[in-house]
C-alpha cells in the first residue's frame, strides 16, 4: 500500500512538473506574440509617420514652384510655415544688396512696422544670416528657457548655395506644437532651399533678366 502511494505521488509530482514546465512555455509565447504584436504596431507607426513627412517635403517643393512673382511666393512660403510647420507667428525677409540689413517683405502674428527692417546684429537672427546655417532654439542644448519664450524659435536662411537671400524667422509656435523637432529641421531646410531658388528666378524674371 505504501509501495502504491508513493508511486502515486512521485507520479502526481511528474504530471505538476510537467504542468508547471508547459505553463511557463505558454507564457513565453504569449510574452513573444505580444511582443511582436507591439512591434508591428511601432513600425507601422514610424513608416506612416515617414510617408506623412516624405508628402509634406513633396508638397512644399512642389507649391514653392508654383509662381514668378516675388510677391506671391512671399506668400506661398508663408501658407506652408502655417500648415506644414506650425507658426502663426513669423516673418519672411529679404537681405539687402549691400547684405547689412533683413528687409521684411511678409508677416504674420507679429509688429510689422518694428520688424520692418532688421540690421544684422549678434542676435540668432543676425547669426543665421551671416552664417547660412539654420538656429532652432527647441534643437539647441545652448539656449535657456527664458530666451525660448522669449527669442525666435527658428532662424533658416534662404539660401542659394553659399548665397544667403533672405530669412524666415518664427518666433511662436500654434498651442498644440510645444516644440520643433528633427523632421520640422527638415522641412525648413527644404523650404529655405527651394524658396532660396524659386526667388531668385522669381527676381530674375520679374526684373526681365534670365536666371
Amino acid at each position: 500500500m505504501r509501495e502504491q502511494l508513493r508511486w502515486e505521488n512521485e507520479a502526481l509530482r511528474a504530471e505538476v512538473a510537467t504542468l508547471r514546465a508547459e505553463n511557463e512555455q505558454l507564457k513565453r509565447s504569449l510574452a513573444l506574440k505580444s511582443e511582436d504584436e507591439q512591434w508591428r504596431v511601432q513600425r507601422q507607426g514610424l513608416v506612416e509617420a515617414e510617408l506623412s513627412h516624405l508628402v509634406r517635403l513633396r508638397v512644399a517643393s512642389q507649391r514653392l514652384h508654383e509662381t514668378l512673382n516675388p510677391g506671391e511666393l512671399m506668400d506661398i512660403l508663408q501658407d506652408l510655415i502655417v500648415n506644414l510647420v506650425g507658426s502663426e507667428m513669423l516673418g519672411i525677409f529679404e537681405l539687402e544688396p549691400a547684405g547689412q540689413a533683413l528687409v521684411l517683405r511678409a508677416s504674420m502674428g507679429i509688429d510689422a512696422e518694428r520688424f520692418r527692417r532688421l540690421p544684422l546684429g549678434e542676435d540668432p537672427i543676425g547669426q543665421a544670416a551671416r552664417t547660412g546655417s539654420p538656429w532652432l532654439a527647441d534643437l539647441r542644448e545652448d539656449v535657456s528657457e527664458q530666451a525660448r519664450r522669449e527669442g525666435p524659435r527658428a532662424c533658416v536662411p534662404l539660401r542659394l548655395g553659399s548665397h544667403v537671400l533672405g530669412m524666415m524667422v518664427l518666433f511662436g509656435l500654434l498651442p498644440h506644437k510645444p516644440r520643433l523637432v528633427q523632421e520640422d529641421r527638415e522641412l525648413l531646410e527644404l523650404l529655405g532651399a527651394e524658396g532660396a531658388r524659386a526667388l531668385y528666378c522669381a527676381r530674375g524674371i520679374s526684373a526681365g533678366t534670365p536666371s
